[in-house]
């Protein structure tokens, strides 16, 4: 890779992937900074909660139908609305509440994918799982009991020295996750 692409990477907040799986799944992984969640709204909501570390959005033929509907929804709603008010104002909203998305979702489906991770946890040591389990998302394994049973084959609780470890915060769902597959 190129110097100046990693230098724009950087600049947006993109990463090279940890993980080996999404290297191979050619995923682009994001840190989830303010500006990332302005521009995408849904993650800006989705990302509230405190357990939630890693998001993707849908691949395949179902991610580029619902992101063209949200596209052309996006500008038929907008402009509409911008012939009706004579002004731009409301096609530049829409653009961005429902077209960003949209838009997100078609590269998902016809470039590569992107994954989302919290700025709290991109320098976590647990990331490449985080990673993975996105990837396993965008493969198309959309349930998540299916993406935690196939992380509970790969790794345990115990061997990652999960118990009592300090820079592991308390709400992770990783270390939940696994804890529970060993009971």
């Amino acid at each position: 890779m190129s110097l100046q692409r990693k230098k724009m990477m950087n600049h947006f907040g993109m990463t090279s992937p940890v993980s080996p799986l999404a290297s191979e799944a050619g995923i682009r992984v994001v840190n989830l900074s303010l500006g990332v969640r302005l521009l995408l709204p849904p993650l800006f909501f989705s990302s509230i909660p405190r357990r939630a570390i890693g998001f993707s959005f849908p691949r395949g033929r179902l991610g580029l139908a619902t992101g063209v509907c949200l596209l052309g929804v996006a500008l038929l709603i907008g402009g509409a609305l911008s012939a009706a008010y004579w002004s731009v104002a409301p096609m530049l909203f829409f653009l961005w509440i429902l077209g960003s998305t949209g838009a997100v979702l078609i590269y998902n489906s016809v470039g590569g994918g992107i994954a989302f991770v919290k700025p709290l946890c991109s320098a976590c040591r647990l990331r490449p799982i985080i990673e993975e389990h996105e990837a396993i998302h965008l493969s198309g394994a959309a349930a998540e009991e299916t993406c935690w049973e196939d992380a509970r084959r790969r790794y345990s609780y115990s061997a990652l020295g999960l118990a009592g470890d300090p820079r592991i915060c308390s709400f992770c769902p990783i270390a939940r996750r696994l804890r529970e597959g060993q009971g």
